[in-house]
């Protein structure tokens, strides 16, 4: 599902995606990646039976996409280029469905926006996914979180 071939090819995306973005100052975006997918879908293992709430592996929703893709640096927009060869300006949200490549790019794009250091151990990324990304209004937690991280 999502467009993933094998489950290991998301470790190897998220390295990627992480040698052109940045693992953060703590080293620990590839990660929170992979655990974001966790969280989100088991890392493309759970069929998303929602209609348009979220997109892709890591189920970005609609609108953080379009603030992510507005508000994405130049710099990081020529990285994305250089090392994938890709327009992010040309990518749509309906794209992230089966491409995890895209997905994970745009939920790196995500978590660079937030000052705060990508916590180095399980739990505060846990916290730190509730807080960034699933947010206070959504129906996550961080018990399934690590439930799910730890499968």
């Amino acid at each position: 599902m999502y467009g993933l071939i094998k489950k290991e090819h998301l470790e190897n995306i998220a390295k990627e995606v992480c040698d052109c973005l940045g693992y953060g100052s703590n080293g620990a975006a590839d990660k929170l990646l992979l655990e974001t997918a966790g969280a989100e879908t088991g890392r493309g293992t759970i069929k998303d039976t929602s209609k348009g709430a979220g997109m892709g592996i890591s189920q970005i929703d609609g609108i953080p996409f379009m603030d992510i893709k507005d508000r994405v640096r130049q710099e990081d927009k020529d990285s994305i280029k250089e090392y994938f060869d890709i327009n992010i300006e040309w990518i749509e949200w309906e794209h992230l469905r089966y491409n995890p490549l895209l997905c994970m790019i745009f939920t790196r794009l995500k978590y660079k926006k937030i000052p705060e250091p990508i916590p180095n151990d399980l739990g505060g990324r846990a916290r730190y996914w509730k807080e960034h990304y699933n947010t206070r209004l959504g129906k996550g937690t961080v018990s399934h979180y690590l439930e799910m991280n730890y499968r």
